[in-house]
């Protein structure tokens, strides 16, 4: 519409004329909502199955971005290095000393050089402190493992876009984003609920690209056979060349596409099914795929080494199985050791998700599709047979599902929407249960609600305690000529990234390299050092020139008592995750070396030195934000805090001895050690308690003249230190105490809560043997909070409340007094304060010197004397905080040392 070539106004006649009109038409009734329609119900299902989409693929993200926990990571990024710096895949082992430049068969090279590639690329990227080299190089190895774990999300995120991909057109997105959450988002086990679904959380290794694999080769083979497309199957033979170079799972892939085209040469209900390829087309495209394989580094070799766990299911068993080789079919997931006493249950659970997959079939049974059925029965054998292979039962279910049950849908009603007050209720309400079953999975698993200890966390990195890269640290530079024997896999990956080429492993966890004898041979070491059978493990040593030994105490804890224990043996180093003994018939230079390194409890607390790094930041207490976000009650303990318990109970943990002064003193610089790489463990704070415990009756029992033996020992427990004599040690115990009941987690348990119950019963015991009586009343109060009923006998209860109720009276007497000082007599902050330090009320002392210094009253004065009395009382943080937030040369806090 064009505008007018004048602007005349118009006549008043005629604006008179408008005005009803325009009243006429506003005041009109607005316009009836459109009707519902099928094709509207369509629109609004579609639109809203986007948000179900939305929240699958959140849900598959945070269940695979978990920090890396694994260590089989770490030999796969060194070898990615190496690929990188020679330009060539390495296919003879660099790494080991007991299959040093044996052939290996390292399918997998190309996810190892791609990830290391990408892992340098980020470390680089990461902020640098030319200060501190060693904090930036741990702090760009975190961030280059972090991208790296969040690459491994977004690749289980693509797959479960690709699975979403495998249906017809028409409505059924909904149930797909269902069958996807239970395959690769979330599911129900005999062991709760497993983040990742029936595929299990995805780790940073080639089998989470498999996966994606797998489920591009169902979308090639959907289109081929289902949609008519049979150019989609030429797609099949480039995506075997690159899957056959990042993951074992290949064969696999390679048995379902020979399902699939069994399933072309059966007789077929579906005209659909009439564009799909003849069976001879499908066995060329089959054997072309398979022919592309062969374009690895090592050839013809992937196949029996890609087939080697399928062919063990064939031998006879060669000691106990490990988690790779447990079958669902076999006799080891009855065990206890590996099927946790749930074999039942665990056979159950596979055979309810292998018939709802028959179910969805016989659902489906007008549309009935050969090779569809073929491929999954292909997988669920494949998972019976071997439980590793969940995944790709879990990707071929997914797809399964979705097909059957649209097919089945929409022969049953059609493809239009639905109407009707039934089918809205279904739609609507359906689709809400799944976006709030969906989100709150989410939710669980960030906040790590509902976890359990040990199982994964979300995160992007890794924690260093899982894995033992301190030992590895030490190693590389250690002056030992011998080589040492790891015992265990994730020892050998350490050494592989951290000590390498300084030092050589045993074992590892690399695939399809060792050969069994190696295997053999360190089982019957272990064996051996577990009994101290000289004529056994002597011979096997000497085989390879093994000068120490490597023993992690808490999975061989026989091993560690009996090493400790004999003569044949010399203890040289504990980080509290690994223990190292040399061997008393080593070397010259390497036994001189374990003899001036050996774990002697009185050279080392007073004969050499070693500096323990201090901690970073007092520690952070736990608020109500732990009740929601579970993570530090998830956190295992430092390593160094076993250590530290160790030297606590002894050589003897069977029959405990009162441990004597330098047991205490290594306890204590062990659990200060777990302090500065984790400010935030109780468990440390609990040993330090301990330790200042026991460290302060034996210096009072050395000031009354008795000898620390074990005939004295009685006597020892029964004297009650003089905290005046012994202040440092008061504050050092009363800080431990304090901050172990910081940093608890909320309990969660009646245990729990005895825990806490005990540490808070043991503070005001301590507060009330040096008269800090509101202090002492404050710790009570917490302790009737912490009771539930039936914690502790009524007795007992009614005994607390009283002694609450008559400290509580004597605080407010002293609160009264001081009022009337301040009232009366004009006294001060500093006379109120020192007048409640005179009464027992050291608690009332602090908040008057407190509210003296907000409020700008003798600065001078008030700073140094509460600064002595936060760490007369066990509070250094606060002391800290007046330090913090002064000048440092203010001259109220003195210039002396």
């Amino acid at each position: 519409m064009t505008e007018p070539e004048s602007t005349q106004s118009i006549p008043e006649a005629e604006a008179r004329a408008s005005a009803p009109e325009m009243g006429a038409s506003a005041e009109a009734p607005a316009p009836e909502p459109e009707p519902w329609t099928p094709e509207r119900v369509a629109e609004w299902n579609a639109y809203y199955d986007l948000y179900v989409t939305l929240g699958v693929l959140l849900l598959a993200f945070v269940a695979s971005a978990n920090k890396i926990t694994h260590s089989s990571i770490w030999p796969q990024l060194q070898v990615g290095h190496m690929i990188v710096e020679k330009a060539a895949p390495v296919v003879t082992d660099p790494f080991s000393y007991t299959a040093e430049g044996r052939r290996w068969v390292n399918i997998p090279w190309l996810f190892d050089a791609s990830h290391a590639m990408l892992h340098r690329a980020a470390s680089d990227l990461a902020p640098t402190d030319p200060t501190d080299p060693a904090a930036s190089a741990t702090r760009a190895d975190q961030f280059g493992a972090g991208v790296l774990v969040a690459l491994n999300a977004l690749a289980r995120v693509a797959t479960v876009l690709v699975v979403l991909g495998i249906r017809r057109r028409g409505p059924g997105l909904w149930w797909a984003t269902v069958g996807a959450t239970v395959a690769l988002g979330a599911v129900f086990s005999p062991v709760g609920w497993i983040s990742g679904g029936i595929a299990t959380p995805a780790r940073v290794e080639p089998e989470t690209w498999g996966q994606l694999l797998l489920a591009l080769e169902l979308v090639a083979l959907h289109r081929t056979i289902n949609l008519g497309r049979r150019g989609a199957a030429l797609a099949l033979i480039p995506l075997f060349l690159l899957w056959a170079n990042l993951d074992d799972s290949f064969v696999a892939g390679l048995i379902v596409l020979a399902a699939a085209v069994a399933g072309l040469g059966l007789t077929r209900s579906r005209c659909d099914d009439a564009g799909a390829p003849s069976l001879p087309a499908g066995l060329a495209v089959w054997t072309a795929c398979a022919v592309a394989c062969l374009a690895n580094p090592s050839s013809y070799r992937v196949y029996p080494a890609a087939l080697e766990p399928i062919a063990q299911l064939f031998r006879p068993s060669a000691g106990a199985p490990t988690y790779d080789q447990l079958s669902y079919f076999g006799k080891s997931i009855w065990g206890d050791e590996l099927g946790k006493g749930l074999g039942g249950y665990l056979v159950a659970y596979y055979l309810l998700f292998v018939g709802l997959g028959v179910g969805s079939f016989a659902l489906n049974r007008r549309h009935f599709s050969p090779s569809r059925f073929l491929m999954f029965a292909a997988a669920a054998v494949l998972w019976g047979a071997l439980i590793r292979f969940n995944a790709a039962f879990a990707v071929v279910f997914a797809a399964t599902v979705t097909l059957n049950g649209q097919e089945w849908y929409h022969d049953r009603f059609g493809t239009r929407g639905r109407l009707g007050r039934g089918w809205a209720l279904w739609s609507i309400g359906g689709r809400a249960v799944t976006i709030i079953l969906v989100f709150t999975l989410s939710a669980t698993i960030l906040t790590g609600w509902g976890q359990s200890f040990g199982e994964v966390t979300f995160g992007f990195g890794y924690n260093p305690d899982d894995f033992a890269f301190e030992v590895a640290d030490y190693l590389k530079s250690a002056p030992i000529r011998g080589r040492v024997l790891n015992t265990t896999m994730l020892q050998g990956d350490s050494l592989i990234w951290r000590a390498w080429p300084e030092r050589k492993t045993f074992i590892d966890s690399r695939q399809h390299l060792f050969p069994p004898e190696v295997l053999r041979r360190l089982q019957e070491t272990r064996l051996a050092l577990k009994d101290d059978a000289v004529g056994r493990w002597k011979p096997l040593l000497e085989t390879y020139q093994i000068s120490a030994v490597m023993i992690q105490e808490a999975g061989a804890s026989n091993t560690y008592r009996m090493l400790s224990r004999s003569p044949n043996w010399i203890p040289f180093y504990d980080d509290g995750d690994i223990v190292m003994f040399g061997r008393a018939d080593a070397p010259a230079a390497d036994l001189a070396y374990f003899k001036a390194n050996r774990l002697d409890p009185e050279e080392l607390a007073y004969r050499r030195s070693k500096p323990v790094p201090p901690t970073e930041r007092p520690p952070s207490p736990t608020t109500w934000m732990d009740q929601i976000f579970r993570r530090r009650a998830l956190a295992r303990p430092q390593p160094h805090t076993r250590a530290a318990r160790r030297w606590l109970e002894g050589p003897n943990p069977d029959a405990p001895l009162w441990p004597d002064p330098a047991r205490c003193l290594l306890a204590i610089r062990e659990a200060r050690a777990a302090l500065a790489r984790r400010p935030d463990d109780t468990r440390a704070y609990r040993l330090l308690s301990v330790a200042y415990r026991d460290l302060m009756a034996e210096e009072a029992a050395l000031q009354a003249g008795l000898k620390l033996t074990p005939e004295t020992a009685a006597q020892v427990r029964r004297l009650r230190p003089r905290a005046g004599q012994l202040m440092t040690r008061f504050r050092q115990r009363a800080t431990a105490l304090n901050y172990a009941i910081q940093t608890t987690p909320p309990p969660r348990s009646r245990l729990d809560r005895r825990a806490l119950f005990d540490l808070n019963d043991e503070l005001s015991q301590l507060y009330l043997s040096v008269n800090f009586v509101d202090l002492a009343r404050d710790r009570i109060g917490a302790m009737l909070g912490l009771l539930m009923p039936g914690d502790v006998p009524d007795d007992y209860r009614d005994r607390l409340r009283s002694s609450l109720a008559r400290l509580d009276g004597q605080v407010t007497q002293v609160r009264q007094r001081m009022d009337e000082l301040r009232d009366e007599s004009q006294a001060g902050p500093m006379q109120r304060a020192s007048f409640a330090v005179s009464q027992g009320m050291p608690g009332l002392a602090i908040q008057e010197l407190e509210e003296a210094l907000q409020t700008g009253i003798a600065p001078g004065a008030v700073k140094p004397r509460l600064f002595d009395l936060d760490c007369d009382t066990g509070q250094p943080e606060k002391a800290l905080e007046l330090i913090s937030g002064s000048n440092i040369d203010d001259p109220a806090l003195g210039s002396e040392p």
